[in-house]
């Protein structure tokens, strides 16, 4: 019987931390819909998102923005534009803490919020901060290529060796893993107006 009585207060006692960190959590930043390209991008202009969706384009492109309202979406310092076929999470949306999900496509961030974006694909992880930088997830392959448009960027393998990168990486995430400079013009081929279209290139250091 006293065991049964423990048993009850300890799985009371959890429930009750459980539901304090749900409430204790800080507000979540608004995602708001930015833009869009193409034909059916899918989404409407100034559409909320929230922590958890997945949010995937057709043939369009899309532009989101994080930490302000549709009034605002000038101001923001967080932004992400979706090439087509492309697929993210939004998985933590906090003052202290943004991360997204990046399964598969072609993604270009720009990040000059105070905190670190991390984006997290499939086995690594990336941090922008004050940087713009383009991401390339070739999930078919489990390849991701990292291409810094202006400053470095942060990554962490699989194997646990953190690289900073002022240039373009080819890292093959699965063993065994591997990584190699790439070469890549980002201004020509079938991706480039996608490019232009994010205006990114603008902010673009020379690649050594």
């Amino acid at each position: 019987m006293l065991a049964r009585i423990l048993t009850v207060i300890l799985f009371l006692g959890i429930m009750g931390l459980l539901i304090a960190q749900r409430f204790s959590l800080p507000p979540e930043l608004p995602v708001r819909i930015a833009a869009g390209s193409g034909e059916d991008p899918g989404y409407g202009f100034g559409e909320g998102l929230r922590r958890g969706s997945i949010v995937e384009t057709g043939d369009g492109f899309l532009q989101l923005t994080i930490g302000v309202e549709l009034e605002n979406l000038d101001l923001a310092e967080t932004i992400l534009w979706l090439a087509p076929s492309t697929r993210i999470e939004l998985i933590r949306l906090y003052e202290d803490e943004l991360t997204i999900r990046f399964t598969k496509g072609r993604l270009v961030v720009s990040n000059q919020a105070e905190v670190s974006l991390k984006i997290e694909t499939n086995h690594t992880t990336h941090l922008v901060h004050g940087d713009v930088a383009s991401f390339v997830n070739y999930d078919f392959l489990e390849t991701i290529h990292v291409i810094p448009i202006s400053g470095s960027i942060q990554i962490n393998l699989p194997s646990g060796e953190n690289l900073l990168t002022p240039v373009p990486l080819s890292i093959h995430e699965t063993e065994p893993v591997t990584f190699e400079k790439l070469e890549v013009n980002l201004a020509t081929g079938d991706v480039a107006e996608f490019y232009v279209w994010t205006e990114a290139l603008t902010q673009e250091e020379p690649l050594e």
